[in-house]
């Protein structure tokens, strides 16, 4: 989604896309797209710079690094930049939307944020219950205590 900047109404333009998270190389290898990426925009040109006002949704999917389960996270990111547009002519909006997505990629993938993870023993899910052999150990640091 190109916008030549010098073909903007003043009126401002609506734009909506709908792509692949592969088309837009998202993917990574702990998490996918299980959803398309859809990213709608709304662009004012001012006198020296464009106002761009984007939403972006999708949903991804991932295993919790803790207790393995699959979870669905869904993806929904509000911008709003302000770009100078000197010597500029075309603003690829695909690649800010793309940038932006990246940026708020979860550093650690958990299915929140108290999990309990699994027992290192005897790999049962400390969220569901409790087990016999961990009795004082704790399950996030392998059993070691803090």
């Amino acid at each position: 989604m190109k916008v030549n900047v010098h073909e903007i109404p003043k009126s401002g333009l609506v734009l909506e896309e709908e792509k692949l998270a592969s088309e837009l190389d998202l993917e990574r290898g702990d998490f996918k797209f299980s959803q398309p990426v859809t990213i709608k925009v709304q662009i004012e040109r001012e006198r020296d710079s464009v106002n761009i006002h984007m939403d972006i949704y999708s949903q991804i999917t991932f295993s919790c690094g803790r207790c393995l389960k699959r979870v669905d996270l869904p993806l929904k990111k509000k911008i709003d930049l302000v770009r100078p547009v000197q010597g500029e002519t075309v603003i690829d909006l695909t690649q800010i939307g793309r940038e932006e997505i990246i940026l708020d990629y979860p550093v650690k993938l958990i299915c929140r944020p108290d999990c309990r993870g699994l027992c290192p023993q005897c790999g049962r899910d400390l969220n569901q219950s409790e087990c016999g052999c961990r009795e004082g150990k704790n399950p996030v640091s392998g059993g070691l205590p803090l």
